[in-house]
């Protein structure tokens, strides 16, 4: 008899019966199904997160809709683990052919990975909407113009004498400052009484880099001059992917307030109510006159005259959405893949034995940890000695592990350490190399090289690259085998 799956075309339908007929492994798993279901859901979901994502000034509420997006994944992960329940070929002792482990977990992967995936859709919509809307350019362009329009419409209260400070280079000297005991020895242009600032080599580096004007006055003693702040609009990375910059307050300075000429202030008050229309958002309890109450400061006086704080958080929202993705591509691939690898892991172990060995699996991680952590608290365990015992752990596991080749029985203990072990061998490259390199720190006052590892990304990511693969290798020959040979022995 013919089943019916409403809502499911025909041409899927017929997949459906004949993968049931001849790869019953594969028509388990449902990976047709889910695809075709996951595939309209992400189809609605982006058309709705696209009509609603309409202004990319606005602060944004993407918790709550990757919140909710998760609420349903998870709704549709469970009707999934119902109808992947009702079979199961490898507990039937059904017909195996020699890659079905490895298929089914990539087949458990890609579903598991499709329901993972649909939470990152609301803030990819979001960032799509925000870059279609604004240009990296011309947020660029729009930052510089309010700043020296609001320069050239409130000269007259603006600073224009710059802050000067002395410094006096020492070698390995903490910085910190120190009256001069003759200050009329040095003169800098500023009122007040002159102060040193120590400062050792290091640091006297950075500065010189960010200074905005140093004059030497000998081979130790600087003196540094700041600039009054005039950038009353920022967004500290809405230039990392153009080429236009944003003008620094000594940029402005030189521009427009050195020699400094009178304007027509009505074109630039109406060009400032312009850019107030297209960037400014206030939030709730934001209030500009509060903030002008508050703060007496020119900068504030300004920014609240010309609403510049609400414009600047406009700015800041449309450039954190549309630069998401190129500044955390990493994490997030990264919660998108071990959350996925997560819920497989589980669900594979689930498929591959007993409920009760499952639960009991469960059962005693969580009883190693916390008798890991009442080590660490009884003995006073560091990091490295941490991990020793965690790498002792699953030594010992893996030897249980390995009896099963000559087990005559069933045995409960060696189905909980089979299914630990599997668990955890993803992972124990990026282990490996983390115990590595805290031992290398803990010794690294004997080991003059040490400075030479501190770049340690390449080799964690390499880590947690060899370790998927490391576990994709073994899964067929080594995992699968022990769990057919473990779930076939009679119990005890």
């Amino acid at each position: 008899m013919k089943s019916y799956r409403p809502l499911v075309p025909g041409f899927i339908q017929k997949l459906d019966e004949k993968l049931l007929r001849n790869k019953p492994v594969t028509w388990s798993a449902r990976t047709h199904l889910v695809i075709y279901f996951a595939s309209i859901f992400i189809f609605l979901l982006a058309l709705l997160c696209f009509f609603s994502f309409t202004e990319a000034k606005s602060f944004s509420n993407i918790e709550t809709w990757a919140g909710f997006t998760a609420l349903i994944s998870f709704i549709g992960f469970i009707i999934w683990l119902i109808f992947l329940l009702r079979f199961n070929v490898f507990k039937r002792f059904g017909r195996w052919f020699e890659w079905d482990g490895l298929k089914t977990f990539g087949l458990y992967f890609i579903n598991i990975s499709l329901m993972v995936g649909a939470t990152f859709v609301p803030a990819a919509i979001e960032s799509f909407n925000a870059n279609k809307q604004f240009s990296n350019e011309e947020i660029v362009k729009d930052i510089n113009e309010l700043n020296v329009n609001a320069v050239k419409l409130e000269y007259n209260q603006l600073p224009l004498e710059w802050k000067a400070d002395t410094f006096l280079l020492r070698d390995k000297m903490p910085s910190y400052e120190v009256p001069v005991d003759n200050p009329e020895s040095v003169t800098i242009a500023r009122s007040g009484n002159s102060r040193y600032y120590y400062m050792d080599t290091v640091i006297m580096r950075d500065k010189l880099a960010g200074a905005d004007s140093v004059i030497r006055l000998s081979d130790s003693l600087y003196v540094f001059y700041k600039c009054p702040e005039y950038t009353f609009t920022t967004s500290y990375n809405a230039d990392a992917y153009t080429p236009l910059k944003q003008l620094t307050s000594k940029d402005i300075y030189y521009r427009e307030i050195r020699n400094f000429k009178p304007v027509d202030r009505q074109p630039l008050i109406d060009r400032m109510n312009q850019l107030k229309e297209k960037y400014a958002v206030k939030r709730y309890y934001e209030s500009e006159s509060y903030t002008d109450m508050q703060d007496k400061t020119y900068d504030f006086k300004i920014r609240s005259k010309y609403s510049l704080i609400s414009i600047n958080n406009g700015i800041e929202n449309i450039v954190r959405k549309k630069y998401r993705w190129k500044e955390s591509t990493g994490w997030q691939f990264r919660f998108f893949f071990y959350t996925t690898l997560f819920f497989t892991l589980l669900v594979f172990i689930f498929r591959h034995t007993t409920a009760r060995t499952f639960f009991l699996s469960l059962l005693s991680v969580v009883i190693l940890m916390i008798l890991t952590a009442l080590f660490g608290v009884i003995f006073n365990y560091r990091e490295t000695g941490l991990f020793s015992l965690m790498l002792f752990y699953y030594i010992v596991l893996a030897i249980i592990t390995l009896t099963i080749k000559w087990a005559k029985k069933r045995n409960v203990i060696q189905g909980i350490a089979l299914n630990i072990v599997l668990f955890f061998t993803p992972f124990l490259p990026l282990f490996l190399t983390a115990m590595y390199f805290e031992f290398r720190r803990v010794n690294s006052y004997a080991d003059p090289d040490y400075s030479t590892y501190q770049d340690t990304y390449p080799w964690y990511l390499g880590a947690e690259i060899g370790g998927f693969i490391l576990f994709l290798i073994l899964l067929q020959p080594v995992f699968r085998r022990l769990y057919r040979k473990w779930y076939a022995l009679p119990e005890d």
